[in-house]
């Protein structure tokens, strides 16, 4: 029975809360900004809790309207031809080496093709 009640409880909760902690607040009241604080506070969760029931409890007859409307929507792919795959594309020419790079770029590891390897002695 508290889901029917929940969703005007919580809403009145919070608007009270928001009407007091700003009053409160404006008018330099501690006290009634931290009961509008706490109502604020109290009543986030009530509706955070009415929000995942109410997305969670979908019906037959929702369930059965999602199911044709991706019927459709598959249908309508397969006539215009968007299920067929793509021919792939044709390979481009790479030029051979190292790849070029701007003059004004700085590699953050740079490569030493240059130096000796170190040995052991």
């Amino acid at each position: 029975m508290t889901h029917r009640y929940l969703p005007a409880f919580a809403s009145t909760l919070l608007m009270v809360g928001l009407s007091a902690g700003v009053i409160g607040l404006l008018g330099n009241n501690n006290d009634l900004f931290g009961a509008g604080l706490f109502l604020t506070l109290t009543a986030v969760p009530l509706i955070i809790a009415r929000t995942v029931h109410r997305s969670q409890g979908a019906t037959a007859d929702q369930l059965a309207d999602a199911d044709r409307a991706g019927y459709t929507r598959a249908l309508d792919h397969v006539a215009r031809g968007l299920l067929d795959a793509p021919a792939p594309p044709e390979p481009g020419h790479r030029a051979d080496g190292a790849e070029q790079v701007a003059g004004n770029v700085i590699t953050l590891r740079p490569h030493h093709t240059d130096r000796l390897e170190r040995k052991a002695l």
